[in-house]
C-alpha cells in the first residue's frame, strides 16, 4: 500500500477513535517529565524521539501496533511521573514500527540510530525500555542490535507479541540486567483477538519476574483486563505477586543505582 494511503487510513481511523467514548486519552501529563510531552490530537500521535544532549538516563517507551491511533500507551507515557534515578533522566516515545505505519516492513532503525548517537554523546548512560505489544519486541530487537558502549539496561514488557521469526524466540537480549514480563492470560474481550493473532509472548521464562493478569478478572476501573488497556498491566497490582510492574520497575532503578 502506498505511503500516503497508509497515513490517510491512520488519519480516518484516528478521526473516528477521537469521536470514541473518552478513555485513557484523557490522561494528565505526571509533572517533571523531560521534554515535556508534547499535547493535542496529532502531537499525540507523534513519535518523540530522544534528545541528543547530556543526560544520565534515557527512559524509552515504545508502542504496538495501532498505538498511533488510539494512544492507550501514549497514556501510559505520560501519566508515568519520572522514576528515582539520579543525574538527568531524558524520556522519549516511539512507535515499534519507526512511525511507518506498515506491518510487513516495520524496523527499530529509527530507534536504534537515535539511541547509538545519544550513546555517543553519554558513553555510561543507564536505559530503561518499557514497551506495549508489538512494542516489547521491538526492546528485544533494538537491544540485540546495540554495539556501542552503555550503562546498565532494564526491560518492561507489557504483553509483548511478535509475528517476526527474529522476535519469536523471546529470548532476554544480551546486556539486559533486569526485565519484567507482564503478560494477559487467559484473553477473552474481543479486542484481544489481535493480539492472539500477532503471537503472544505470555510467560517468558528468562525474564527476572512474570506478572500474569487473568482476562477474567477486572481491573480499578471495572474493565476486564486486556492487552488493549496497557494502563492497569502497568500500575495494577496482580495477585500472585502482590506488586505492580511499575512499583517494581522503581525498585529496581533504586537497586540498580541507575542514574549515578
Amino acid at each position: 500500500m502506498p505511503r500516503y494511503l497508509q497515513k490517510s487510513l491512520l488519519l480516518g481511523i484516528g478521526v473516528l477513535a477521537a469521536l470514541c467514548p473518552p478513555s485513557c486519552q484523557q490522561q494528565k501529563v505526571a509533572p517533571g517529565i523531560y521534554p515535556e510531552p508534547r499535547t493535542g490530537f496529532f502531537s499525540r500521535r507523534a513519535q518523540v524521539r530522544l534528545v541528543q544532549e547530556k543526560a544520565d538516563v534515557a527512559v524509552i517507551f515504545i508502542g504496538g501496533f495501532s498505538e498511533q491511533v488510539l494512544t492507550h500507551f501514549r497514556a501510559v507515557y505520560e501519566m508515568t511521573p519520572p522514576l528515582p534515578t539520579g543525574g538527568k533522566q531524558v524520556r522519549a516515545f516511539y512507535a515499534w514500527d519507526g512511525g511507518r505505519g506498515c506491518l510487513p516492513f516495520h524496523s527499530t532503525r529509527l530507534l536504534r540510530n537515535d539511541l547509538q548517537a545519544f550513546l555517543k554523546i553519554n558513553p555510561e548512560a543507564d536505559i530503561i525500555f518499557i514497551g506495549h505489544s508489538y512494542g516489547g519486541s521491538a526492546i528485544m530487537d533494538a537491544i540485540r542490535k546495540l554495539d556501542c558502549s552503555h550503562g546498565k539496561i532494564l526491560a518492561v514488557t507489557l504483553d509483548a507479541v511478535s509475528c517476526r521469526e527474529r522476535s519469536m524466540p523471546r529470548h532476554r537480549a544480551p546486556g539486559v540486567d533486569y526485565w519484567i514480563n507482564v503478560y494477559c492470560h487467559p484473553y477473552r474481550h474481543p479486542k484481544d483477538l489481535a493480539a492472539m493473532v500477532g503471537g503472544q509472548w505470555r510467560e517468558c521464562p528468562q525474564a527476572d519476574v512474570n506478572i500474569c493478569f487473568s482476562g477474567k478478572q477486572r481491573d480499578a476501573k471495572g474493565r476486564r483486563y486486556q492487552h488493549a488497556r496497557p494502563d492497569a498491566l502497568f500500575t495494577e497490582t496482580s495477585p500472585p505477586t502482590g506488586i505492580s510492574a511499575l512499583e517494581l520497575l522503581r525498585n529496581a532503578c533504586l537497586n540498580h543505582n541507575l542514574g549515578n
